[in-house]
């Protein structure tokens, strides 16, 4: 069964997403953070670390073995991050 994690979504209401499905997050303009996932992009309330934090729950982190096969630049959560 799926996990999924309840936003205020940006302009009112509230979304229900799938973590496992996020391509990407990107921060926007004001206290709002894009999530991209199946070629849908949704503006949730929130700063971009609020919104990683609640995506990246130790529950759902990469195995050591699939972390170690991940590309690199894709090394750490599953919908990944920059190593910096």
């Amino acid at each position: 069964m799926a996990k999924l994690v309840i936003m205020k979504k940006g302009g009112g209401g509230r979304v229900a997403i799938n973590p496992e499905q996020v391509t990407h997050v990107r921060s926007a303009t004001g206290a709002f953070t894009d999530v991209f996932f199946d070629g849908h992009q949704v503006a949730v309330e929130g700063t971009f670390e609020e919104v990683v934090a609640l995506l990246s729950d130790q529950n759902r982190r990469l195995t050591p073995q699939a972390q170690a096969d991940a590309p690199e630049g894709q090394k750490g959560l599953a919908f990944g991050r920059f190593d910096r």
